[in-house]
């Protein structure tokens, strides 16, 4: 069994798409655990409606946000005795193609994998929003809480790696799975653990690296995305508004 684990912060639109595609793409011999972080009255009564349709095999409510490592280690202690895995899954992603979970499990060797790719400084990492690791390595290693948002899920595959284990991230992913990203607020911004030196990063790795994988094949059989689901059309509305806006700003400035 697979334990999908998905925190909540608010952004009730997305949370609700995240939610109906994943029960669209229909994956089998899992459990969904929703962690709700404090989040307003209008997310609090979508999430209990959604685990009475069927959405939620858990729900918790908290009256505080843990923000990413807390909350985790806090919901994977719900997982089901016989989880073989954990998955950290976003709740502002668009599930795109039936085999998107299938797809991960056969790129995955003990350790952890995860659609998306950090190249930034300091060090090449997996994205955190689809991170997959066999739920004994989580148990044992859990997410350092002193690191409150994603320096949290770095460390975590450093500690991986230097115990021996793969961890391998794919770039090319968004005909199985989308991110839209940054769409809980700004609580991460004051997090515990956000400063900290590259350096300090690059020593937790101890010269290890991550797998990295191009691409994966997909087939347009199993693909559930919707470009017109009422809110990736929103999102084309304001890319065209912001672009028009740009255009409008430059001429003005060229009459000028």
């Amino acid at each position: 069994m697979i334990s999908i684990i998905m925190l909540v912060h608010n952004a009730p639109l997305y949370t609700a798409h995240s939610l109906k595609t994943l029960k669209q793409a229909g994956a089998e011999d899992c459990e969904l655990i929703v962690l709700d972080n404090a989040s307003g009255l209008k997310t609090k009564k979508l999430l209990t409606n959604m685990q009475h349709s069927g959405y939620i095999d858990k729900l918790v409510f908290l009256n505080q946000n843990t923000l990413f490592a807390k909350g985790n280690n806090i919901a994977a202690k719900l997982c089901s005795a016989n989880s073989r895995y954990i998955l950290l899954l976003n709740s502002d992603v668009e599930i795109r193609h039936k085999a998107w979970l299938k797809t991960l499990l056969d790129l995955h060797q003990r350790g952890a994998t995860a659609f998306g790719v950090c190249d930034d400084y300091p060090y090449t990492r997996g994205d955190g929003y689809c991170f997959l690791i066999d739920r004994d390595l989580y148990d044992t290693y859990q997410l350092d809480e002193e690191f409150e948002w994603w320096w949290s899920v770095t460390k975590l595959q450093a500690e991986l790696l230097n115990a021996g284990h793969r961890v391998a991230a794919v770039r090319n992913h968004e005909r199985l799975l989308y991110h839209y990203g940054g769409k809980s607020g700004r609580a991460w911004k004051n997090s515990k653990g956000m400063q900290v030196e590259g350096e300090t990063v690059v020593k937790w790795f101890k010269a290890n690296s991550i797998m990295l994988i191009d691409s994966v094949a997909t087939d347009e059989q199993g693909s559930i995305y919707q470009p017109y689901a009422p809110i990736n059309i929103w999102l084309k509305l304001q890319k065209f508004r912001k672009s028009a806006s740009k255009r409008l700003r430059s001429c003005l400035k060229k009459e000028n």
